[in-house]
């Protein structure tokens, strides 16, 4: 995996997908004054896997244990979704008024010395060509919580 091309898990992309569907399932019923909007739905999924993923990452060593890095990174986003994600933390995150689009953390931990533990955080996020870079804004907001300490 080269750091310009960074890999979007297939998983994640299906969820960033499967927003935009919905999205566009609650456009279509709003546009036709209360149809199924099952166009709006395709049309939605069409156009988000048409868009590239954007990804942020972030690479380093947090302060304090695992399991005090999750509390923080939690803690940084009480409206998130935790999403499957096997033995890391994975959070959609809403951005917006509505909360419709959403941002996709993923944070991997190793080992750590009980001081200090290894962070892999990456943000993924739909964006348009008419963007506020929301991806970058939500994945600085995660590792500053992940990097701030108690005291």
């Amino acid at each position: 995996m080269s750091p310009a091309e960074p890999e979007v898990p297939p998983e994640i992309e299906n969820y960033l997908i499967g927003l935009s569907a919905r999205a566009g399932q609650i456009g279509g019923s709003i546009g036709t004054l209360g149809g199924s909007g099952a166009a709006g739905a395709r049309g939605g999924a069409r156009g988000a896997a048409r868009l590239k993923t954007k990804v942020e990452q972030r690479t380093g060593d947090a302060p304090g244990t695992a399991e005090q890095v999750t509390v923080r990174l939690t803690a940084a986003f009480p409206k998130a979704q935790p999403l499957p994600a096997g033995d890391h933390v994975r959070l959609a995150v809403p951005v917006g008024v509505t909360g419709l689009q959403q941002i996709v953390i993923d944070a991997e931990l190793g080992p750590g010395d009980g001081a200090r533990v290894p962070v892999w955080l990456r943000g993924f996020g739909k964006e348009g060509l008419i963007s506020r870079k929301p991806t970058r804004t939500v994945t600085d907001q995660a590792w500053a919580a992940i990097m701030a300490t108690a005291g």
